[in-house]
């Protein structure tokens, strides 16, 4: 391509994005600005998301943030090509793409919550919720997903990658419902008071200093856990790779549940970023076979 065609490319880009760019951009991609932050507990920081395009917002427990590169002033998204597929801007200005649950929802006001856990990461979703302010803009895709299965009981389990997902199926639950929780965390400092239904216990699990995806805390929790004969049981499972993998083997291999019954994603793979996590091993989802080690 010669350099007066590039050029001539590139302006009809940017023509397209300022006369139509949310049609324009890859699968309607909203872009969403900070409207304020809350520290919840000194390790999850819930940042507020809003804007004249979060109208349409629709139903779905995870969107992807397309995090703009730091320091970019005038950010630019994906357009949508003409074979279906996203046109990306260049690498110095393509933002990160990651994976977060929606904490909360609120129609009303026109806002959408997204919580991050904060371990001391220097990813991009780290680095951008330690530095968000107010008017900095994100790119949003979604929401999708799948939802919890319908049950007589839930098991929920998940570490602090995973308790957003899991404080929003709570609040969700219909007063009736029965089940129970585990959450992984740190240690006290990031226990939080969770709306849940009466039926729906709560237990909280302490890693006390160890690294966060070294432990067995959560699959021991699940394989534990005593569920009341003549109920039909779902669950959620939202972790690291292996709590993820231990979990779920449990479940569908001892406890016979069928695998539509199980929703059972990992958020996160020590050691590893989320684009590699999810071109390696699609983030562990149920279609993968447990018995393959996780590394």
């Amino acid at each position: 391509m010669s350099v007066e065609t590039r050029a001539e490319v590139t302006a009809g880009i940017g023509a397209l994005m300022t006369a139509e760019p949310r049609a324009a951009r890859y699968r309607g991609i909203r872009v969403l600005e900070v409207l304020r932050t809350e520290q919840i507990t000194p390790r999850l920081r819930r940042i507020i998301l809003g804007g004249a395009e979060i109208e349409g917002f629709g139903a779905g427990p995870n969107i992807k943030l397309l995090i703009p590169p730091e320091g970019v002033r005038h950010p630019e998204w994906p357009l949508a090509g003409a074979d279906g597929r996203a046109i990306w801007p260049a690498d110095d200005l393509r933002p990160a793409v990651r994976t977060f649950s929606v904490r909360r929802f609120d129609p009303l006001r026109g806002e959408v919550a997204v919580d991050f856990a904060c371990h001391g990461g220097h990813g991009p979703a780290a680095r951008f919720a330690a530095r968000a302010r107010p008017g900095d803009v994100v790119g949003v895709g979604g929401p999708g997903g799948r939802t919890l299965p319908p049950a007589d009981f839930h098991i929920l389990a998940g570490d602090h990658c995973g308790l957003p997902s899991i404080a929003a199926i709570l609040e969700g639950l219909p007063p009736h419902a029965r089940g129970a929780a585990l959450l992984e965390v740190e240690d006290e400092a990031d226990v939080l008071s969770l709306d849940r239904p009466a039926g729906v216990g709560l237990t909280w699990l302490y890693r006390h200093g160890a690294p966060a995806g070294t432990t067995t805390l959560l699959a021991d929790a699940v394989r534990a856990l005593a569920v009341p004969d003549g109920l039909a049981v779902s669950a959620w499972i939202a972790a690291e790779s292996a709590a993820v993998r231990a979990a779920r083997a449990h479940l569908v291999r001892e406890r016979g549940l069928e695998r539509t019954a199980v929703v059972a994603i990992g958020y996160w793979k020590r050691g590893v970023s989320e684009p590699d996590y999810d071109a390696a091993d699609r983030h562990d989802r149920d279609d993968r076979d447990d018995d393959q080690p996780a590394g």
